[in-house]
């Protein structure tokens, strides 16, 4: 019975949260408060917030009923709810009305089902807004024949008369998003965006006087009526592709204001089509430039700002997300490659080098051997005499070999094949549809065929000297087309020891080697990969104490995969972070939720994690909001960092012999000083994890312990529980 209930529970809650995340969708938000207030204000006018409640019940109602997927996310709903919204906006609550709303809703959600799968399929191109407008539009030609509607004239609940003609008018045509050109409502959906996201009501504000600005410039004294019933959709317009699709930045805040006036331009074109007609421009200008311009951008040769998001969200998060990826994964467009070699290898000519490395190929290294400065023992007359000649070349990435080639005879040293520049090569495909490029390679020693499946650290070749190439050395270089010759394209090597001449060999997650840089990679230590995997159902249960006051915090994490396949570290609050073991790192990412202080501070401590034992210290750049600011210093940053900043982040890390643990400090400043400085630690014990971690801000030290060890039940997999002993 309990478990029915909860099902039952489970299902209620869903629902809900599908009809409001769908109110809130419509302007680009996911919050389900959010979705409370804008249903409430539609509610203003009963006749059209009635209709719009029913069509997103009725759309809630068909795809469950159809067992489309994410009910709660509000995605299948909210073009129903428009078409409610749309219809009760011009026609008489009633019996036929509620007829019409109800096919229409029905529809819509098939419409969007459909055109989601098929759109995304074309250059994941979004559905936004286009089920409605097909709907609406064919709503709108049949109630012409139906004499039983009656048209609904609203009684004017508020003055319209509410601040200036000019403000009056920009919220009321965002209360036109949702049928209502009323200042009040548009005040609240503004307020409500503000919240969500400043930079997002920037780009509302902006893409609406660039709108009607331009239209009159072009036209003249531009009607209000005609103002507020289609600027709308040059807000919509620069909110979508500044904010929405993008990472922010000058040249998308710029694209999100040509858009505009874009979309200002449809505009006109469509009001004088559709006026005969007696129908308005609805969301047309806007649908028809953000797709059009997002097919645009997705369809480019080359990958320079501004930049698409990988996940559609709020500018903010985009921002943040893009942020601590070129921290940790280099610029955006560089591409992430393992050493294709085992050992330590030297950088013989680095990118934009003296040599061949010039111009549309400078992304490219050579990597040879030395040893006490020389590549070669005897006289290096013979091939063999070369340290690296024939030893195994290893897949950097994973991928599909698309093109090989093994027959052209090894060079004698100090002699080039310049008629065959690349000799015997090996092209690879990424997953990313990106090209890498092994050359130089001995004759007869390829080890994969074309169509073949690479994953990294495969042998598929060995070194040696065929093509333009004097001595035995690898050549890896990163393109984006399949041809040889083609144009290089940006990389970087990822999770690396470098020795630079007169410096301490170094590990970094990313790095450019230069020439002269001697490089290996950071092999995985079994023992902290085992030690620190989380696999689903992994289950930890810490305490926190304040030694100050003695107060504590009980916390539960548990590992959670999305449908998505995102792993999450989720504690009991509802907190998450997303999180990856990828090239020998445990990285956390993308913090949702509620405050959690106890998952926050375990972000701190090891929320960027090498998994090799050759990495004794490294640099990090976590969200500044993990950081327990007070509400004052947050409220300060944020007026000085609008869309967010990272914290500088320094982790060192030691075996203790005597007490068989790894111990990683880590030191955290926030801000523009150094005065908001957190220090971290973290205790891992080799044969359960990180029993341990602690924060110190002031002298203020929480220390947490890790109680309970455990996994969570499955079908075919039973759970367990493990107490941790301390002593």
């Amino acid at each position: 019975m309990k478990n029915e209930a909860d099902k039952e529970s489970n299902t209620l809650r869903n629902n809900t949260l599908g009809i409001l995340r769908a109110y809130a969708t419509i302007v680009f938000l996911n919050h389900p408060a959010a979705g409370a207030i804008i249903l409430l204000t539609t509610l203003f006018f009963p006749n059209s917030g009635l209709a719009g409640l029913l069509a997103a019940i009725t759309g809630l109602v068909t795809a469950r009923a159809m067992q489309f997927p994410q009910i709660a996310s509000g995605m299948h709903i909210y073009n129903s709810l428009l078409v409610g919204l749309s219809l009760g906006a011009f026609y008489q609550l009633d019996y036929y009305l509620v007829l019409l709303i109800i096919i229409g809703a029905i529809l819509a959600v098939f419409l969007t089902v459909a055109l989601a799968s098929l759109l995304w399929r074309q250059d994941q191109l979004p559905v936004l807004s286009l089920p409605f407008v097909i709907v609406a539009m064919t709503m709108a030609f049949a109630a012409r024949s139906y004499e039983n509607l009656q048209y609904y004239i609203p009684s004017e609940l508020i003055n319209t008369d509410w601040l200036s003609v000019q403000a009056d008018t920009f919220f009321s045509t965002l209360g036109a998003i949702f049928f209502m050109t009323h200042p009040v409502v548009g005040a609240v959906l503004f307020l409500i965006i503000f919240i969500q996201s400043r930079y997002l009501a920037l780009l509302a504000i902006s893409g609406y006087f660039t709108g009607i600005t331009l239209l009159n410039l072009l036209i003249g004294d531009l009607p209000a009526n005609l103002a507020a019933w289609s600027g709308f959709n040059f807000a919509l317009t620069a909110m979508a592709i500044g904010g929405i699709f993008s990472i922010p930045g000058l040249a998308s805040f710029s694209l999100a204001i040509l858009a505009a006036a874009i979309a200002a331009v449809i505009t006109t074109a469509l009001q004088n089509l559709l006026i005969g007609y007696g129908l308005p421009v609805m969301a047309f200008p806007f649908l028809i430039t953000t797709i059009t311009v997002l097919a645009a951008m997705r369809i480019r040769s080359g990958l320079v700002a501004p930049y698409l998001a990988a996940v559609p969200d709020l500018p903010e998060i985009n921002y943040e997300r893009a942020r601590l990826s070129r921290v940790r994964n280099g610029d955006i467009g560089s591409i992430p490659l393992l050493l294709p070699f085992y050992g330590e290898w030297s950088i013989y000519q680095g990118f934009n080098d003296i040599h061949t490395h010039k111009l549309s190929w400078q992304h490219a290294l050579d990597f040879y051997i030395l040893e006490e400065e020389k590549s070669f023992t005897n006289q290096g007359k013979k091939l063999e005499d070369y340290f690296c000649f024939g030893l195994p070349v290893l897949s950097p990435a994973y991928g599909t070999v698309i093109r090989c080639q093994d027959k052209f005879k090894d060079n004698t040293p100090g002699e080039m094949d310049t008629t065959n520049n690349w000799g015997n090569f090996i092209l690879i495909q990424l997953d990313t549809g990106d090209h890498v490029l092994l050359a130089h390679l001995r004759q007869n020693s390829i080890k994969v065929t074309e169509k073949a499946r690479v994953e990294p650290g495969d042998i598929i070749a060995a070194c040696g000297n065929s093509g333009r190439s004097p001595q035995p050395h690898i050549h890896l270089q990163a393109q984006h087309g399949a041809t040889l010759g083609s144009a290089t394209q940006r990389f970087h090597m990822a999770s690396i020891v470098v020795t630079s001449k007169q410096a301490a060999p170094r590990y970094q997650l990313v790095c450019s080697p230069e020439k002269g840089d001697a490089v290996q990679a950071a092999n995985i230590s079994e023992k902290l990969a085992e030690n620190l995997h989380l696999p689903v159902g992994r289950c930890l249960d810490y305490s926190m104490k304040n030694e100050q006051t003695g107060q504590t915090l009980n916390r539960k994490f548990t590992v959670e995969v999305t449908l998505s396949g995102q792993y999450r570290l989720t504690s009991t609050t509802g907190a998450s972070a997303a999180f990856e073991e990828i090239n020998g790192v445990l990285a956390f990412y993308d913090r949702t939720g509620p405050q959690d202080f106890v998952l926050d501070v375990w972000l701190l401590a090891n929320g960027l994690t090498p998994l090799t034992e050759h990495a004794h210290n490294w640099h990090d750049s976590p969200s500044a909001k993990l950081y327990p600011r007070l509400l004052l210093q947050r409220f300060w940053h944020t007026l000085i960092h609008p869309l967010g900043y990272g914290l500088d982040s320094r982790y060192e890390r030691s075996w203790d012999e005597q007490k068989k643990i790894w111990k990683q400090t880590s030191t955290h400043i926030a801000g523009l000083s150094k005065n908001l400085t957190a220090h971290c630690e973290s205790i891992f014990n080799p044969d359960v994890g990180c029993t341990q971690f602690s924060i110190n801000i002031n002298n203020n030290k929480h220390s947490a312990s890790l109680i309970n060890i455990g996994l969570v039940s499955d079908q075919g997999i039973p759970g367990w529980s493990e107490a941790i002993n301390h002593e």
